[in-house]
């Protein structure tokens, strides 16, 4: 009726209204206050239940978790090409040069709207063309965009698509006006992204439950004051931080992780380990905040290692029973992985998951922890690869620093650890891997933060990540199907077909 049209043109006009306000001032805005006491004492609901409501239902069966994305946001040039030109070479396109959105924290932001998450993203892109298009692409995605900064130009990736190796090469050019470290205000841009997620769920900040925040690895400064004000806000706020290469500041920053996402090369250039489960443990006892470390491998699958309560709920599977050999294992894992995929099925298979538990983690202390006498070579070459990063992304004058963790890590507690191994989906189209980590985060994500609001706590359940490794294998495998990081992101439907089949 009428007056429900104009209650909610008024809403998009307030929230219209403050995010100029927030990008104006850098992030100094009384907006975020003025909704907290709307949405607390309910004057912004009369008329609109019903379409709210309704709003909702497109999202996951309970209300999710709020969920905040942190980190680049940038606009990717696509170009398909029949084979990587070599040096002085003149090649043509074989096909139309493409523009989507980019950027790892807004691709997963995306992935996790498409799929229906309650969503935000704190970033900052350029007040230009490429910036308005940006952030109307993420608001048609479901991505509330109230704490995305504006200024200067937006950042951009040119991407050339090898269609004969199915591989791509991304050059990217930096904004002219990257987010400073003091530049935002964090407590205010959360607040502001938490609203975002919660309005079409009728819903306060007070009886929100605890918020997922998901960093990338970039503006990593700001970024560790978003996850001080996230557990200033609730102690029990879960943090899933992206490990893609080693960064400055980016130690720090896992150090408050409870769920770390690595890339396939990050445990080795990180810890000096030779084999990916060492790599892993290792890391274990790096990060004793971190209750999963999780490894996307591309083609192969991934693997997560879990610890404590996380690890004793899942059982071990009869193919692959407990061992102290981590490579070993790691290696029979593979073998089932190689097994899977020898032949191509005519439809996406979903995905196969073993496990291995060790039920006491202690014994592993000698031969994993970072405390121990060869590890002062591995901290030398972390400390300054993550220096020489810091140079490249800052400038010449940027102060730069590293922080090692080594004082935070010692042993771990009697405790389980489990290590589980996802195959990847076989029967996949692979037009463009581009972004295929980012879809991976951003349904683990979207994973999580629906567990989180079903159980209105960290209790996953013993199920939970062996089907949350299945759902991310399944959506990474469905992007890979379209040209870009966002062209073939699914929705919820089209994943939930692949398990019905």
């Amino acid at each position: 009726d009428n007056s429900f049209r104009a209650a909610r043109t008024c809403l998009h006009s307030q929230r219209s209204e403050g995010m100029s306000a927030f990008c104006a001032r850098g992030g100094e805005s009384n907006f975020t206050s003025r909704r907290r006491h709307a949405l607390a004492h309910g004057t912004a609901r009369a008329g609109r239940s019903k379409a709210l409501r309704a709003d909702a239902a497109m999202g996951p069966a309970s209300p999710a978790a709020p969920l905040v994305f942190v980190g680049g946001a940038a606009v990717d040039w696509i170009a398909r090409v029949g084979g990587f030109p070599e040096p002085d070479a003149k090649i043509r396109t074989t096909a139309p040069i493409e523009v989507q959105g980019g950027g790892n924290a807004a691709n997963a932001a995306t992935c996790a709207g498409r799929l229906g998450a309650r969503v935000a993203l704190i970033s900052k892109v350029g007040a230009d063309s490429n910036g308005n298009d940006l952030v109307s692409d993420l608001e048609k995605n479901g991505v509330d965009t109230s704490a995305i900064l504006r200024q200067g130009r937006t950042p951009f990736t040119y991407i050339l698509v090898d269609e004969t190796s199915n591989t791509r090469t991304c050059i990217h050019t930096p904004s002219d006006a990257p987010m400073r470290p003091n530049e935002l205000d964090a407590t205010k841009a959360l607040d502001t992204a938490i609203y975002g997620c919660l309005w079409k769920d009728h819903c306060s900040l007070d009886e929100a439950c605890s918020p997922v925040c998901v960093f990338d690895g970039r503006i990593t400064e700001n970024a560790l004051r978003v996850a001080d004000a996230a557990r200033e806000l609730r102690d029990d706020a879960l943090l899933i931080v992206e490990a893609e290469r080693l960064r400055s500041h980016l130690e720090e920053l896992l150090e408050k992780a409870d769920i770390i996402v690595a890339s396939k090369h990050y445990p080795f250039e990180s810890t000096g380990e030779e084999h990916l489960g060492d790599a892993l443990i290792s890391m274990a006892f790096q990060y004793p905040r971190a209750r999963a470390i999780v490894v996307t491998l591309g083609s192969r699958g991934a693997v997560a290692l879990l610890r404590g309560n996380w690890a004793t709920e899942q059982e071990t599977t009869d193919e692959h029973p407990a061992a102290n050999d981590v490579a070993a294992s790691l290696d029979a894992l593979q073998s089932k992985w190689q097994s899977s995929s020898s032949h191509e099925p005519a439809n996406l298979r979903v995905p196969d998951v073993a496990c291995i538990r060790w039920d006491d983690a202690a014994p592993l202390e000698s031969r994993y922890s970072p405390n121990r006498g060869d590890a002062s070579e591995r901290d030398a070459r972390r400390t300054a690869s993550a220096l020489e990063e810091g140079r490249r992304n800052a400038g010449a004058d940027a102060p730069i620093t590293s922080s090692s963790s080594q004082d935070n890590c010692g042993a771990l507690p009697a405790e389980s650890l489990a290590l589980l191994a996802c195959t990847a989906c076989a029967g996949a189209k692979i037009v463009d891997t581009t972004g295929a980590g980012d879809a991976f985060i951003g349904a683990l994500s979207a994973e999580l933060a629906s567990a989180v609001g079903a159980s209105r706590s960290l209790s996953l359940g013993s199920t939970f990540w062996s089907s949350a490794l299945r759902t991310c294998s399944v959506v990474a495998a469905l992007k890979c199907g379209g040209v870009g990081a966002r062209s073939a992101l699914p929705r919820r439907k089209e994943v939930n077909d692949v398990f019905r089949d």
